[in-house]
C-alpha cells in the first residue's frame, strides 16, 4: 500500500509530460514540417487581421511571401521586402526608395527567420490538438517561457495535404494577429538571384544603404 502514492504520482507526472507534447500534434507538425523544409520554396498568398481589443481596433492587408530557408520575398500592400540570408532590402515603390541592411544573427524573429513558421515548434512550446475535421487539425502551441508576451500560437493545417490554412498569434496586450492563407504551394523553384533586389530594375531610385 505505501507504494501506491508513488505510482499515483508517477502516473500524474507521466501524464503531465505528455500533455506538454501532444504526440498526434507532434506528429502532424513533423510531417507539415518535412514537406514545407524540404520544398524548393513555399508560396503564401494571404489576408492578415490584426485586432488591438485595447484600442478597439481592427486592421487588415493582403500579401504574398515565397520562402525558400532564410531567404524570402515579401509583398504587401505598400512596401516589398527581399532577404537573401545575409541583406535585407526594403523597397517603398510609391517614393522609388529602398533601404538595405544586414539581417542580425542573434535576432530570431519571423522577420530575420520566416521558416521559423516551419520549426519553431521543435523547442520552447508546449503543444496540443485542440480540434480536428474532416479537413483539417487545430494545433495550439504555448510557450514554455511564462514571461513571454505571447500566450499561444494557433496553427490550422489541412490534412490533404498539409499545407497552411491560417496562423493566429495572440499576446498578452490584447492584440490578436491572424494569417489566413489563401493560396499555398510547395512547387515554385526560384532562380539563384531570385531573393536579391536588383536596383537596375529601378530608375532613379534612393537608396539607403544602412550596411
Amino acid at each position: 500500500m505505501r507504494k501506491q502514492p508513488l505510482i499515483i504520482l508517477l502516473s500524474l507526472l507521466t501524464l503531465t509530460l505528455s500533455a506538454q507534447k501532444d504526440p498526434e500534434a507532434l506528429q502532424v507538425l513533423s510531417d507539415f514540417s518535412r514537406k514545407a523544409t524540404a520544398a524548393p520554396s513555399v508560396t503564401i498568398d494571404f489576408r492578415l487581421v490584426t485586432n488591438d481589443s485595447q484600442a478597439g481596433d481592427i486592421t487588415s492587408m493582403s500579401g504574398s511571401a515565397i520562402i525558400s530557408g532564410d531567404r524570402y520575398k515579401l509583398n504587401l500592400d505598400d512596401n516589398n521586402i527581399w532577404t537573401d540570408g545575409i541583406n535585407v532590402w526594403n523597397y517603398l515603390p510609391d517614393a522609388n526608395e529602398v533601404t538595405i541592411t544586414e539581417t542580425d544573427p542573434d535576432d530570431d524573429s519571423f522577420i530575420t527567420r520566416p521558416s521559423l513558421l516551419f520549426t519553431m515548434y521543435e523547442e520552447g512550446y508546449k503543444i496540443r490538438l485542440v480540434e480536428q475535421t474532416a479537413k483539417e487539425w487545430v494545433i495550439d502551441l504555448y510557450p514554455e517561457d511564462l514571461a513571454s508576451d505571447l500566450i499561444r500560437i494557433r496553427l490550422k493545417i489541412g490534412k490533404a495535404q498539409y499545407d497552411l490554412y491560417g496562423a493566429e498569434y495572440k499576446t498578452k496586450d490584447g492584440i490578436t494577429v491572424t494569417l489566413i492563407a489563401d493560396k499555398y504551394n510547395i512547387t515554385f523553384k526560384p532562380a539563384e538571384d531570385f531573393f536579391t533586389f536588383n536596383l537596375a530594375d529601378h530608375k532613379d531610385i534612393d537608396v539607403i544603404d544602412m550596411r
